[in-house]
């Protein structure tokens, strides 16, 4: 009988051992298998987006208004794209970025977009323009960039009385009336060239009153006599 106790033993551990795991199959789940997701890597040509790179790293906080890119998170891009040749968005502030050029960059966000175009002066020294579109809002802002600070722009003095533009005769009281009446939407566009374009969104050449030179205003950045310089007032649809 000796010899049969061990053979019972061990029966009666695996027994117990098949039957706990049949019970606690039910509350035990296997561990949930993690994503693991690695940010976007987005090539920069490191020599062509020199100056890009830099502005970055020297403009505010405040840059961005709607979403958070700071100082130091553009600083460490750009030293990202110096020593590898690409940046990695870690912080997933963009869904994509649409351009990324020495003068201009386009970036798509999880609520709109955000632009920022730079118009060169001299060497060091460059005026900026930053568009934000987002959930159908439009934000506009503007600063000087000189060597290694950077200060904020009051906009109608860089652009001038771009809204005054517009208008056949600014002094007629009538026109003023209905500009009043009726506010003027107006919409900004920058891109990689030296031109800002204004449109006036709610108004067209039947409704204008005779009072409109059009409702597409084009500026060309003046590098001598600076700011803006009136390119073009055209109807557009």
């Amino acid at each position: 009988m000796k010899r049969y106790l061990p053979l019972f033993l061990l029966l009666a551990i695996l027994v117990y051992s098949c039957d706990y795991n049949s019970k606690s199959g039910s509350s035990i789940k296997e561990p949930s298998s993690k994503t693991i997701v690695i940010p976007d890597t987005i090539k920069v040509d490191r020599v062509a987006n020199r100056d890009m790179m830099i502005i970055l790293s020297i403009l505010p906080d405040t840059l961005s208004k709607s979403f958070k890119w700071t100082r130091a998170q553009r600083g460490a891009m750009r030293e990202c794209v110096e020593k590898n040749g690409y940046l990695v968005d870690s912080a997933s502030v963009f869904k994509s970025v649409n351009m990324f050029k020495n003068n201009h960059i386009d970036l798509t966000l999880p609520d709109g977009n955000f632009l920022l175009t730079t118009y060169q002066i001299r060497d060091g020294h460059y005026v900026i323009i930053t568009v934000e579109n987002i959930k159908s809002r439009q934000t506009v802002h503007a600063y000087e960039l000189y060597k290694f600070s950077s200060a904020a722009l009051n906009l109608d003095k860089l652009l001038g009385k771009y809204s005054l533009s517009y208008m056949v005769d600014p002094s007629s009281q009538s026109c003023l009336g209905m500009l009043y009446d009726k506010n003027p939407d107006f919409d900004f566009l920058i891109s990689a060239d030296d031109k800002v374009i204004i449109k006036i969104h709610n108004y067209d050449e039947d409704d204008s009153k005779g009072c409109l030179k059009g409702n597409l205003l084009t500026l060309k950045f003046n590098t001598i006599k600076m700011p803006f310089d009136i390119e073009s007032i055209t109807w557009a649809d």
